[in-house]
């Protein structure tokens, strides 16, 4: 019977993602768009079965890569999103998350279609307040983002930054952009230029979420992030492009971690129960 405190569908599914005991990998990526979730499947995974929650926007698929069985499933836009999809991703059978999403970069000589692995961030995003107080670090697994590291150096060398990233709340203003009249408040310019002065890498809106809510009510899943340059906020250049490198840097990550002694010890100590 479903409870309201651990809500489930009628048919014994995660409420929101629609996935069930065992139906996510341990191995799992987690993307912010449906139809990036798609992409992967489509372009990397065989074998993969589709979950989806078409009223929520929200898609998950599994299946394999290079024979290693593997996951993706969406989160949505912004840290509260995320705070919904964990848990119940978990519940399903995740047990590492490596989030592949976007950033707008702060680094001048980036270029869009390159990609920042975010090794930290800095917890502009109100989520993660939930679950750790302000003095928490949003910190990555650093075998994750070594992982990271080795894959894109071998599958885009030259075209990848590591760095932290400023996660934040909102996409406009929170991220310095004006708005609709093309004015920017004095708080929010004075926001971002504090970010800017600080060495921040990027902008983005999920990775502080994801490494606090992995620590600290995750106790200890490991976790990483890696964002495709859409936008350089220095130069203003936008431009979509670089999903799929991003997507194959952290496959491949996934590949390495699969066989990371220290990784699966930790992934299998963490007996979180896979359904409420």
């Amino acid at each position: 019977m479903p409870q309201a405190d651990q809500p489930t569908t009628n048919d014994n599914l995660q409420y929101h993602t629609h996935t069930g005991d065992g139906d996510l990998a341990p191995l799992c990526l987690i993307v912010g768009a449906p139809g990036r979730a798609d992409m992967i499947a489509e372009r990397f995974l065989t074998g993969s079965k589709r979950f989806s929650n078409d009223h929520r926007g929200l898609v998950s698929q599994t299946g394999y890569y290079n024979g290693l069985r593997v996951s993706v499933t969406t989160s949505g836009m912004g840290g509260a999103s995320m705070g919904i999809v964990l848990p119940e991703a978990v519940r399903s059978g995740a047990r590492l998350f490596i989030r592949v999403g976007s950033c707008g970069s702060l680094i001048q000589k980036s270029k869009p279609g390159e990609c920042i692995i975010v090794n930290s961030a800095i917890r502009y995003d109100g989520a993660s307040n939930n679950w750790a107080p302000p003095e928490y670090p949003a910190e990555a697994t650093v075998s994750v983002v070594a992982a990271l590291l080795k894959a894109a150096s071998e599958v885009a060398p030259g075209a990848y930054h590591l760095g932290n990233e400023c996660t934040t709340d909102c996409f406009y203003a929170g991220q310095g952009r004006p708005d609709i009249w093309g004015e920017l408040s004095d708080w929010a310019r004075e926001r971002h230029e504090r970010v800017m002065k600080s060495g921040a890498a990027c902008y983005s809106m999920e990775a502080a979420s994801l490494f606090v809510w992995c620590s600290a009510v995750g106790r200890g899943i490991p976790a990483g992030a890696i964002n495709t340059i859409f936008a350089n906020r220095l130069t203003n250049e936008w431009s979509v492009v670089g999903e799929e490198q991003a997507a194959k840097i952290a496959l491949e990550a996934l590949v390495l971690l699969s066989s990371d002694s220290g990784i699966l010890d930790t992934m299998s100590q963490n007996q979180v129960p896979y359904s409420v």
